[in-house]
């Protein structure tokens, strides 16, 4: 049973009276726990619902185009927790006295599903992949870091072998796609471990489509956790080296390369981002795997030096240091050439979390405030995507007004491609 909380205008809801405060109980006799099973139960043409309206629970037969939506709005799904004890885990290696939300560790597969979150799949029950597959929760996002046994176990700090690939054989087995991720942690799950961890996955495809590598990140917040370091950029480069000589090998064997190194591995091993071909389809670009390619890319596609301002602009960007250089190379030297625009990239140190934290969605705003607040900002602050949360909050819980108020100058979060941050930025002026 799961509250409704609005009913879609000209709706079928709308049509029978049903109201915000009602309760769901079920569809042709299936039990609706979250907006999945609605979802789901709701796509036939003819469906038996049942409401529960101030203790009465009334049943409406409706007959619909396949696929119709009824018109309910459900209240959100309550996330599950993980039970991992991860060595590398992020919400270990935040400091104290931030929100309460960023200290949950969340392990749930529909938001595998529906955001692309990643799961390490270790206490999932059989019938959670039973509905897996009934309902084609396709594709999902797994954490894998190793297949190795006691390495898996090390990692994770699980004390059993949790039957990941008998879990993974299930799934592929019955039509369910799979993207996998490795945090790789120098001397932990590389060489050999590394070898028989992409090996392991490779024996699924096509169902499992793709792995992602991505180096581990490790925060000033490790007091009293397990001693682990990253990597150095000598590391990172052999690193690289190390993962072409088997992609080549998959590209012959599978049309694809299969394994994808992110975008950090090459930034901070000092070498050039690879070209497109080298992502294939861009498979986990959310994760870092390909996104600067692809911003490059499109930037290059869409922008038009001829663009102008209608008056002069100056504007302050804020970014991490991660991608400093490259949006410094690849964007603003290029946006230099659109008249009337003046841009200062201004480069943040992430004291929050420490300086080896360099991704820009990890910037606070009193470390963004700390850095910007001595310099002339110009007409406006922007600030790079994925620095607020959907409720409009920055990981120390500034808001935008926040910031804004304590620079004295207008701050906005860009989106999208920066080829038109121009047309971007003469409707702002014409907004106020």
């Amino acid at each position: 049973m799961i509250t409704i909380t609005a009913i879609k205008p000209g709706s079928i809801a709308e049509e029978l009276e049903i109201r915000p405060g009602d309760k769901l109980i079920s569809i042709n006799n299936k039990a609706i726990r979250d907006r999945l099973d609605y979802r789901f139960y709701m796509s036939d043409e003819e469906i038996d619902v049942v409401i529960e309206h101030e203790g009465e629970s009334i049943l409406y037969e409706i007959e619909k185009d396949i696929d119709e939506d009824i018109g309910l709005e459900l209240e959100d799904m309550q996330l599950m927790a993980c039970g991992n004890n991860c060595v590398f885990c992020f919400v270990y290696q935040n400091p104290k006295g931030m929100r309460k939300a960023l200290y949950f560790k969340d392990e749930d597969y529909r938001y595998s599903f529906m955001y692309g979150h990643y799961v390490t799949m270790t206490t999932i029950s059989e019938a959670d992949l039973k509905r897996i597959v009934e309902q084609r929760l396709s594709p999902l996002y797994i954490s894998v870091h190793s297949t190795e046994p006691q390495t898996r176990k090390f990692l994770l700090g699980i004390k059993k072998d949790d039957g990941l690939l008998e879990k993974m054989r299930y799934l592929t087995d019955n039509g369910i796609e799979l993207h996998t991720q490795i945090v790789l942690v120098p001397g932990v799950n590389d060489g050999d471990v590394f070898d028989k961890t992409v090996e392991d996955l490779r024996r699924f495809y096509p169902g499992v489509g793709s792995v992602a590598v991505v180096p581990i990140g490790l925060t000033r917040h490790r007091k009293r956790l397990t001693p682990l370091r990253m990597h150095t950029p000598d590391e990172l480069r052999e690193q690289i080296a190390f993962v072409e000589e088997r992609r080549q090998r998959y590209k012959k064997e599978l049309g694809v390369h299969f394994v994808y190194l992110s975008d950090e591995f090459f930034i901070k091993a000092r070498q050039p981002i690879p070209s497109a071909e080298y992502y294939d389809a861009f498979y986990q670009i959310e994760n870092g795997v390909g996104e600067f390619r692809d911003m490059i890319d499109r930037f290059e596609a869409a922008f038009d030096p001829a663009r102008a301002l209608p008056e002069p602009t100056r504007v302050t960007m804020v970014t991490g240091a991660l991608a400093h250089g490259r949006l410094a190379e690849h964007i603003v030297r290029p946006l230099s050439r659109v008249r009337n625009l003046e841009i200062d990239l201004v480069p943040v140190i992430n004291k929050w979390y420490g300086p080896s934290i360099q991704v820009s969605g990890l910037l606070v705003a009193r470390d963004i405030y700390e850095t910007l607040s001595q310099r002339d900002l110009g007409d406006v602050v922007l600030l790079p995507p994925r620095v607020l949360n959907d409720d409009g909050y920055f990981l120390d819980d500034w808001t935008l007004q926040d910031l804004e108020n304590k620079l004295g100058v207008p701050c906005h979060v860009y989106q999208g491609n920066l080829a038109f941050l121009p047309e971007e930025l003469a409707a702002m002026q014409v907004a106020s």
